[in-house]
């Protein structure tokens, strides 16, 4: 017994509407996946500078750290000379 031509194309409608839905769900997969990955990397950077942080509480702020900060931002000490490169002009 033959089936009727319309419940062939029914059913050939239906297998195509669910390779379509299963290819779309696999791209969603596939990107939702990078997206976790970029956060887990963002998460582990931040864990990184919170344990750096929470060291530098912990020990308290050096004097070496000051000095280096404050070098960055120009000062110096009283005792020492400032020297400038006048040839890397």
């Amino acid at each position: 017994m033959r089936t009727p031509r319309i419940v062939r194309i029914a059913i050939g409608c239906i297998v195509i509407f669910f390779a379509v839905t299963m290819i779309h769900l696999q791209i969603q997969i596939n990107s939702r996946q990078q997206q976790l990955d970029q956060l887990t990397e963002a998460i582990e950077q931040q864990q990184q500078a919170n344990d750096a942080l929470r060291d530098q509480v912990e020990n308290g702020v050096s004097d070496e750290y000051i000095a280096s900060i404050a070098r960055e931002h120009g000062y110096v000490m009283p005792s020492e000379r400032v020297f400038k490169d006048a040839s890397s002009k």
